[in-house]
C-alpha cells in the first residue's frame, strides 16, 4: 500500500486510475475505511485518478510525531492538504463523508486554490448553536448521544476496553435500511484494530465538544477553522432523510455558507453511509464538479 511521510505523521492510501488523470480525493469517515468507495469509485468516468486515504488512526495511517497526536479537525485537514501536495495533485474534487466530510471542509476553508470542486455527506458545515433552534439543537444532541458519552470517564473507558462494540452499533443504527455483509465488516473491524484508533475518537468528539485542548501544532489553523470562514469552492452536499446520527435542519439551513454556491441532495430512504447505499448519487454529485457541469453559482 503506498503511504507519504509528513513531518508528523505516516500517511496510507489508495490510488487508482492514471497517475495524470484528473484527480478525485475520497476521505472516509467514522467508523469506516476506504472501500467504503467501491461502488463509488466504479462509476467515476475512465481516466480519472481517485486517491482514497486511510484517515489517522485507521490501517496503516499513524501519527509519528508526539507532538501532534489529535483528532481535532484541523489535523484531519491538514493531512488530507499534506497528502495532496504531496502526490502533486494540483486542484482536485475533495469528496468527504463524516470525519471526511468534516475534514474536506476545512481544508476548503484553509486552501481553496487546492481544490475545484466540493463534495461531502451526511455531516454538515456550520455551528448547530447558531443555526438550529433550541429544539433542534436538542434532537441533535438525542442522536449524537455517543459524542456526549465518550466525554465522559466511564463512557471512553468503555470504548478503549472494546472500541467493536460501538462501531457494530453504529453501522447496524446509523443506516437502518443497510445490512453490510459481514465480509464488509470484517474490513472495517481490522482497519480500526490499530494503536491510535480508540485515543483519536475519543479525543475528536471531545475536542469536537469543547472538552479536550487540541495540539499546538495546529492551534493557528484550528482557531482559523473556530470561525466557521465561508468556504468558496462549489460544493454539493447529500445527506440521507433516514440517517440516524446527522439531523436534517444544519443542512437546510447553511446555504450562506458556500459563497460559491450550495446544491443540497436529500436522499430519501437512505441512512448515514451514503456511499455505500447512494454510489450513483455521489457518483454523479462528482461527475458534474468534474467536468464543469457543476458551476459558481453566486
Amino acid at each position: 500500500m503506498p503511504m507519504i511521510r509528513t513531518a508528523y505523521t505516516e500517511l496510507h492510501y489508495v490510488d487508482d486510475g492514471p497517475a495524470g488523470g484528473q484527480p478525485v480525493v475520497l476521505a472516509h469517515g467514522f467508523p469506516d475505511e476506504p472501500s467504503t468507495w467501491d461502488d463509488v469509485v466504479a462509476l467515476l468516468p475512465e481516466g480519472v485518478r481517485v486517491i482514497r486515504p486511510y484517515l489517522r488512526g485507521v490501517g496503516q495511517s499513524r501519527v509519528t510525531n508526539p507532538a501532534a497526536m489529535s483528532a481535532q479537525v484541523a489535523a484531519l485537514a491538514t493531512d488530507l492538504l499534506d497528502l495532496m501536495g504531496a502526490l502533486g495533485l494540483g486542484p482536485a474534487v475533495l469528496v468527504g463523508h463524516d470525519w471526511g466530510a468534516r475534514a474536506a471542509h476545512a481544508a476548503a476553508a484553509i486552501a481553496p486554490h487546492a481544490l475545484t470542486g466540493l463534495v461531502t455527506m451526511s455531516t454538515a458545515y456550520g455551528p448547530g448553536t447558531d443555526l438550529l433552534t433550541a429544539t433542534e439543537v436538542l434532537d441533535d444532541a438525542a442522536v449524537a448521544w455517543y459524542r456526549y458519552w465518550l466525554c465522559t470517564a466511564a463512557g471512553a473507558r468503555a470504548f478503549r476496553d472494546d472500541p467493536t462494540a460501538l462501531v457494530r452499533w453504529a453501522w447496524r443504527n446509523w443506516s437502518p435500511g443497510l445490512r453490510l455483509p459481514q465480509s464488509a465488516m470484517d474490513i472495517i473491524l481490522d482497519a480500526v484494530n490499530t494503536p491510535q484508533f480508540a485515543d483519536n475518537v475519543v479525543h475528536y468528539y471531545r475536542h469536537g465538544t469543547g472538552e479536550a485542548p487540541g495540539s499546538l501544532v495546529y492551534a493557528e489553523t484550528q482557531a482559523m477553522l473556530d470561525k466557521w470562514p465561508t468556504i468558496t469552492v462549489p460544493t454539493t452536499f447529500l445527506i440521507g432523510t433516514a440517517d440516524g446520527c446527522e439531523t436534517l435542519p444544519l443542512a437546510r439551513g447553511n446555504a450562506s455558507r458556500f459563497s460559491a454556491g450550495r446544491d443540497l441532495i436529500e436522499l430519501d430512504n437512505v441512512g448515514h453511509f451514503v456511499s455505500r447505499e447512494a454510489p450513483s448519487a455521489v457518483a454523479e454529485a462528482i461527475r458534474l464538479h468534474l467536468d464543469g457541469s457543476r458551476l459558481d453559482t453566486r
